[in-house]
């Protein structure tokens, strides 16, 4: 009996760091876009804000092939998503948080995010740009999916949002740290949201990937 009780445990301890590691990788491959941006500005001498439209495009589709390779290899290691009929109260509690986090974007940008872009970075750019939310709502997705399961591994519980808790203290608290305390409490508030919305999704990887994307681009 005891022998069980520690493989157990063991096993227990095992998927925990297992999926905190996978979560962890999500987020470092995020970050791999720093890296990319500094050896770009070392090759051309010049700060992102004064690249020319091509060199914007060609970084932004740099990042999102390296993205694309995390991405791929992290969701593989997820298990298979919940076979749970969705319920029509979680279906509108997902909506609604969907229009929370629109509507503090709208706040935040002073107007709906997409057509300020769109105005401001033209067609070309808007595309690629748009792109790449796409990517990196992917990866958001996979922090929130793996930090998620990392928790239940640990503590049980599987109706409480860890998810988006690991993600805003990944994610989050980066913000913070180099973009402000005003966008760092803006990304805390929206990584909270992302992972409510997921738990009201019943964990459904394909749909939490579409609510993610759509709250994280408009």
């Amino acid at each position: 009996m005891k022998e069980q009780t520690i493989g157990k445990t063991v096993t227990k301890a095992t998927h925990t760091s297992d999926s905190a590691g996978y979560a962890l990788y999500a987020f470092g491959g995020l970050g791999t876009e720093g890296l990319l941006m500094a050896a770009e500005t070392m090759l051309y001498g010049q700060s992102f804000g004064d690249w020319t439209p091509e060199k914007c495009i060609t970084h932004w589709l740099l990042t999102c092939l390296i993205w694309g390779c995390f991405g791929i290899v992290l969701a593989k290691r997820l298990p298979a998503a919940p076979q749970k009929k969705l319920q029509k109260k979680n279906a509108v509690a997902a909506a609604v948080l969907a229009c929370v986090s629109i509507l503090l974007t709208s706040l935040a940008w002073n107007g709906f995010k997409p057509a300020i872009e769109a105005a401001h970075l033209g067609a070309g750019k808007f595309a690629i740009q748009y792109l790449y939310y796409a990517f990196e709502s992917w990866l958001v997705l996979l922090i929130v999916a793996h930090g998620q399961l990392a928790f239940e591994h640990r503590f049980g519980s599987r109706n409480i949002p860890f998810g988006g808790v690991f993600l805003a203290a990944t994610w989050g608290l980066v913000h913070i740290l180099t973009q402000g305390t005003a966008t760092g409490i803006y990304t805390v508030i929206q990584s909270l949201l992302f992972g409510s919305v997921y738990i009201f999704l019943n964990k459904n990887y394909k749909l939490s990937y579409v609510a993610i994307a759509l709250m994280f681009m408009l």
